[in-house]
């Protein structure tokens, strides 16, 4: 947050930017960039996508490691895990300058290599149809990096309708965004990891496209809380909601798609839950590394299997299924992760056999391994206890384009020094200083795609899970109250708590997803299509009165120093609900 503080003051005195408390105010409205007139890809029925052919659905899938490889490293001589300008640094291309792998946090080089970052892709082509869903591990993208990925010139001539691209949301995964580099006002971003991002991510996706073959679906899905057969028996064996008020989605769905004339071949499989892969960021013990935390270990166990003495959940030893793996985030905008208190067991201690799965209670590179394989072992046993097996497959997609308004003056000057990029923005007067009659609009993208019964739809940040869900009852709060942070550290109450009364009433659009015909497992894609940060829903949403977006109001509201704006739901969500609502 001093980083936040930083720039926005240095940039106080640039011409093109408003000032301070002009912003918490949304500011007039302009109608004519709010939501969409017509979906610019639905398939089947444009011209380029008529029909499915004769409904065979093939599938393909493909990965590809882009981790960083002889990068330059520094000696952190005053152990505070930053590099600081005045530190040692291996100068491997002779430029004078430190070219190193930025992290999430703000001046931390990553020193090494924890696990591989990938970009995984999975392929549907049916009839004149072609969707890829690709999952790159990073902290998010941005539309511009995802154009790039689609334009890239290893695709030209496969004729693909869509591109769904997304982030994990792994923290120590270079930065993609460009807010974490070595200064508040320089950026993370570094060409020669993008350019390897947009290479890997390619190549995964051509590999796809043009190895997909004739494939049917096995589905289940299975809930993360303590106790599947208890709702109220909480989550901290997994994770937790940190923000009030707790409502969150444990649901993890596995779809693996296999070969029709090899029904125990697996081409591909695709798995989705909701979780902040971050834990080891935070483990000062060690040095910063590069890794894609427990989304690693996820892909790594479904591809490989569990073994009774690796995980509590494994109740024998568990095949793995072969093929590729790609892992989609979910809802986890308002905190939810493994922090404050989780503690996922661990492997099987005091030798094998002894049946004891003693807790990791320290935020570290442990923990991000066993939260992945006990959630790839409870995905596995839901795959072998109650898959469903489902040979029609039809696919759809449909796909619209809409604005939302940035009313964040942290992320004017972001946009404006470049720190962030590449992303259009539209709808107001560039040459003319930003305040709030004269505010940027960035413009965004959500897609539905539907495979049989597996519906999924995209949101471009950290959604609120509220707004996938509701809940405001209880009912998505397994065990939790509703509302577990009323009282400060002091014992008073905290301020701006979340009144329900002005909570939006439903549908929403885990129940629109429902609502499509022959959908029975929905899914939500989050940091897909787009990365606008967090997507906090306007009842909850509370700004500083005297410095809006540069300090966080008093209780849980830090996530809107890093959203768009108050209005963020009514332009980025409401347009998602009327998506889904297209026949």
């Amino acid at each position: 947050m001093m980083r936040i503080l930083v720039a926005v003051c240095l940039a106080a005195a640039c011409a093109a930017c408003g000032g301070g408390k002009k912003t918490a105010d949304a500011g007039p409205m302009d109608a004519r960039l709010e939501g969409f007139d017509s979906p610019d890809v639905k398939c089947p029925g444009s011209p380029k996508c008529m029909t499915r052919g004769d409904g065979q659905l093939k599938v393909g899938a493909a990965k590809r490691i882009y981790t960083p490889q002889n990068f330059e490293t520094y000696t952190d001589e005053n152990m505070n895990r930053k590099w600081d300008s005045t530190e040692p640094y291996t100068d491997l291309n002779g430029n004078g300058k430190f070219d190193g792998v930025w992290l999430f946090g703000g001046a931390r080089a990553a020193e090494g290599v924890k696990t591989d970052v990938e970009a995984r892709a999975i392929a549907f082509v049916e009839g004149d149809i072609t969707v890829v869903v690709v999952y790159v591990d990073a902290i998010g993208l941005l539309a511009g990096d995802m154009d790039k990925i689609r334009n890239h010139p290893m695709l030209a001539g496969l004729d693909i309708d869509h591109i769904i691209v997304g982030a994990t949301h792994a923290h120590d995964a270079p930065d993609t965004v460009g807010l974490w580099g070595p200064t508040a006002t320089s950026t993370g971003r570094e060409d020669f990891i993008m350019n390897g991002l947009y290479d890997a991510a390619a190549a995964a996706i051509k590999d796809a496209v043009t190895n997909a073959q004739p494939a049917q679906m096995v589905i289940a899905s299975t809930k993360l809380i303590n106790d599947p057969s208890n709702p109220m028996s909480k989550t901290d064996d997994w994770n937790q909601d940190i923000r009030d008020p707790i409502i969150f989605d444990p649901t993890i769905t596995i779809a693996r798609f296999v070969k029709v004339s090899d029904p125990s071949s697996t081409i591909g499989t695709l798995v989705n839950w909701g979780d902040h892969p971050e834990v080891a960021h935070f483990d000062s013990s060690v040095p910063a590394m590069v890794t894609a935390h427990y989304p690693h270990w996820l892909r790594e166990h479904v591809e490989n299997g569990v073994l009774k003495a690796e995980s509590k959940y494994a109740a024998t030893d568990l095949a793995g299924l072969g093929g590729v793996t790609v892992f989609v985030q979910g809802a986890l905008g308002g905190q939810i992760g493994s922090l404050r208190g989780t503690h996922p067991p661990g492997p099987e201690g005091s030798g094998a056999g002894s049946g004891t799965y003693p807790n990791v209670t320290m935020e570290s590179h442990a923990m991000d391994q066993a939260i992945g394989t006990n959630a790839a072992a409870r995905a596995l046993t839901a795959l072998n206890d109650s898959g469903e097996s489902v040979s029609d497959l039809p696919l759809t997609v449909t796909s619209a384009k809409y604005n939302a308004r940035i009313d964040n003056t942290y992320f004017h000057v972001a946009f404006l020094v470049k720190l962030i990029g590449p992303h259009d923005l539209v709808g107001y007067d560039s040459s003319q200083p930003i305040d709030e009659n004269n505010l940027p609009w960035l413009p965004l993208r959500a897609t539905y795609l539907q495979i049989g019964p597996l519906g999924l739809v995209t949101a471009p940040g950290e959604l609120h899970p509220e707004l996938w869900v509701g809940g405001y009852d209880g009912s998505w709060s397994w065990g939790w109250p509703l509302l577990n942070h009323t009282v400060d550290g002091s014992g008073n109450p905290e301020p701006n708590q979340p009144d329900f009364s002005k909570a939006p009433a439903g549908p929403y659009m885990r129940e629109l997803v429902l609502a499509k015909p022959g959908v029975k497992y929905p899914v939500l894609a989050g940091l897909a299509e787009d990365y606008i940060g967090y997507i906090v829903p306007s009842y909850n949403y509370a700004l500083d009165p005297d410095n809006p977006y540069i300090v966080e109001a008093k209780g849980d509201h830090y996530e809107e120093v890093y959203s768009l704006g108050p209005l963020v739901e009514q332009h980025a969500v409401h347009p998602i609900l009327q998506l889904l609502q297209i026949p």
